[in-house]
């Protein structure tokens, strides 16, 4: 099957306007750097046929780049990708608690909403744990920056025993920050899930995210002493998100 046959039918399978699929192509296009800073992308009539679709189709298409100063027309010259504007950097997502502590760390916090009331059940998270909840926890939904630029929506349930204790701590520093700075406190279980999901209402808000734009939920929690004392779901924008692993990390000695 040809490029143009492989385009056409995937274009062809979403409800999704072709000029705003087309959007999300030449993004990614741009993104890898098949389209690189600098360098004119190829003619209208080039990628009318690439895609087979319309004149209008792509020029739309093009009018959302340019609109977003990801492109730039000249006049006589054709159109060429513009140097992005500086945001915040991809991160490799953390692989081990001090990794999660260490991001924690850099990244400034913003409160959306703190729950006034006990919460008594966590979400249910379909990982393996040997720990068991506390009676109850304090929730708190999250912002988390990257210098300046909205990276991390969270929402962190807290052992409550600890946000009473640590109240000032936790309500301007993100959790697991203050948790591993807890004399005496020792994590002896951890682990997080990663999957990519949806944006909802309130985090694509957060996030400047349209509704449904695709987001890497991150599920977490840490247990010390046998007792679930924290638990967050976070989500980050997919650009922002690598997983960078040594494969032969378990041979070494």
């Amino acid at each position: 099957m040809s490029d143009a046959s492989v385009n056409q039918a995937v274009l062809s399978r979403s409800r999704q306007p072709l000029y705003l699929q087309l959007v999300a192509e030449f993004k990614r296009s741009i993104d890898t750097g098949l389209w690189a800073v600098g360098e004119q992308i190829p003619s209208l009539e080039a990628l009318m046929q690439t895609y087979q679709v319309s004149r209008m189709t792509i020029r739309n298409a093009l009018a959302v780049l340019e609109s977003e100063r990801l492109i730039r027309r000249s006049r006589g010259r054709g159109t060429f990708v513009e140097q992005r504007t500086p945001q915040a950097s991809a991160t490799a997502l953390p692989t081990t608690w001090e990794e999660a502590v260490g991001l924690s760390d850099v990244l400034g916090t913003h409160g959306i909403t703190e729950s006034e009331s006990v919460i008594t059940d966590l979400p249910g998270f379909d990982m393996l744990c040997k720990g068991v909840p506390v009676p109850s926890y304090k929730y708190l939904c999250r912002l988390h920056s990257n210098n300046g630029v909205p990276y991390c929506y969270s929402e962190v349930y807290v052992d409550m025993s600890l946000f009473e204790r640590y109240r000032a701590q936790f309500q301007s520093k993100a959790a697991a920050s203050v948790i591993a700075r807890i004399p005496g406190l020792k994590i002896t279980e951890s682990r997080q899930k990663l999957t990519i999901i949806n944006a909802g209402f309130q985090s694509a808000n957060a996030l400047n995210l349209d509704a449904g734009d695709s987001v890497a939920e991150v599920r977490r929690f840490a247990v010390s002493d046998g007792m679930i004392i924290y638990y967050a779901r976070l989500e980050f924008p997919t650009r922002y998100v690598t997983l960078d692993l040594d494969l032969l990390a378990r041979q070494k000695p």
